[in-house]
């Protein structure tokens, strides 16, 4: 088997056949003519395993997420490959550069949308959130690192392009839980820190032709978020669609106006 990573250069490989599904972040493809077989990751997917293994059993420790929770969340990525790609189906495989830069010769657009929290930022079925004084180190780093940080490190590599262009547009997606008192701790207070680090990038960027905003969603239906709901007890939340939060950083991207800058949509009700 050949390894066959899909972000160094730029080239195209034609003739291919899909044969497997590998997990829910991978295919399987042959080439028809010399029969070799490649195997190809999906980059910015990195789905769990489907089977209880080592790789589960490493990251239920180092996520401290239950390996049945992770298996399920890997089936419903795994479920979503099948829905998309067809197995026997002929494609061209056509690899992207490592650097966007260099491949399109700007970026225009940035949406910060990596963000999530452990279910046991719950400590049982009534749901009552760990309090400040009871997190570990180790939790409230892992939160912030996730939805503070990591977006943090996107725009501090992203703006120098967009500054140079003169031009460009950036959405970070916070939370309800960073726009009012909460109680989900780490997560909220990272949240907060996304629309204030919204404000701060708008402000140092406005003269050079850069928009910043947030969006702010309540609850979103999205296959992850039942899971979690399920495994707290939660099936009957109510939810909003994330077709709305679409819709939001559309509107963001490319129907603000131009003096829009440095706000955020809450997408949830206070009533």
């Amino acid at each position: 088997m050949t390894y066959f990573n899909a972000n160094e250069t730029t080239v195209q490989k034609n003739n291919l056949k899909i044969k497997k599904y590998v997990d829910g972040d991978g295919i399987i493809l042959e080439d028809i003519i010399s029969k070799k077989e490649f195997e190809v990751r999906f980059l910015g997917i990195d789905a769990p395993e489907i089977n209880y293994c080592n790789k589960i059993k490493q990251d239920e420790k180092e996520l401290q997420v239950p390996a049945a929770l992770l298996i399920k969340l890997g089936y419903l990525s795994f479920n979503f490959l099948k829905d998309q790609v067809n197995l026997g189906d002929y494609c061209t495989l056509v690899q992207e550069q490592n650097n966007l830069v260099d491949k399109y010769g700007r970026i225009d657009i940035l949406v910060n949308n990596a963000g999530g929290y452990p279910k046991e930022i719950y400590k049982n079925i009534e749901h009552q959130a760990i309090k400040i004084w009871e997190w570990s180190e180790e939790q409230w780093d892992q939160i912030i690192k996730t939805n503070l940080r990591i977006p943090f490190l996107v725009t501090k590599n992203v703006v120098p392009v967009m500054i140079k262009q003169g031009k460009g547009d950036i959405v970070n997606v916070s939370s309800r839980m960073g726009r009012i008192a909460s109680q989900m701790g780490a997560y909220a207070v990272a949240k907060g820190g996304i629309v204030t680090m919204t404000k701060t990038t708008a402000i140092q960027t406005k003269e050079y032709g850069i928009k910043c905003n947030a969006v702010s969603p309540g609850i979103v239906d999205t296959p992850g978020q039942r899971v979690y709901n399920h495994s707290v007890g939660q099936d009957g939340c109510p939810m909003g669609s994330s077709k709305d939060v679409a819709k939001a950083i559309i509107y963001l991207l490319a129907d603000s106006p131009a003096v829009m800058t440095g706000q955020s949509i809450d997408l949830f009700t206070t009533v």
